[in-house]
């Protein structure tokens, strides 16, 4: 019987002993980080003919008083909250804006322009701003892709068309937009 009694309690012992094992004998702690970096994204929509800026048909010797604006705006979808710059610069590679429209055919017969980024035509807009620094551009923030920013372009014709030859008369404005 003494046998089977101490069997009994070491047999008690031994699962009381397993029992306590099971249960914590300390603990520890650490963190980990979950994250992410969105950069930003920008997308621009325009295209020659549907933000064309056109004066019409002039009359020799007679200078367009009216500031011309694009038929669409230039329309900009950036991240949220990411700044940009948009930059224009007419063929000529002229930094404030100053532009020539070419004759069709006679290439030497030019007529100046002026970009604008105001209807009043006191902001010229040209391709000097750089992240940080508006120079002659327009700056603005994204407002997400899905929401666009509208920005209008404005021109007007520096000088007579006097002695200028008869035609068309043309050129391209290259727009980027910086991010």
């Amino acid at each position: 019987m003494t046998f089977n009694k101490t069997l009994l309690t070491a047999t008690i012992l031994t699962l009381g002993g397993f029992a306590a094992m099971s249960a914590n004998a300390g603990e520890k702690t650490g963190a980990f980080a979950v994250n992410m970096t969105v950069t930003s994204a920008c997308n621009i929509a325009t295209s020659v003919g549907a933000n064309d800026i056109s004066f019409g048909s002039v009359a020799a010797g007679v200078v367009p008083t009216a500031n011309k604006e694009s038929k669409l705006a230039i329309a900009v979808n950036c991240s949220k909250a990411a700044p940009y710059i948009i930059t224009l610069e007419p063929s000529n590679k002229n930094p404030n804006g100053l532009g020539d429209m070419t004759h069709a055919t006679l290439s030497a017969e030019k007529i100046a322009y002026q970009l604008y980024s105001d209807d009043a035509g006191t902001n010229i807009w040209g391709n000097t701003g750089v992240l940080g620094t508006v120079g002659n551009s327009v700056s603005d923030t994204g407002k997400g892709l899905t929401t666009a920013t509208n920005h209008s372009v404005y021109a007007t014709v520096q000088g007579s068309t006097e002695n200028n030859a008869v035609g068309l008369y043309n050129d391209n404005v290259t727009v980027k937009v910086l991010y």
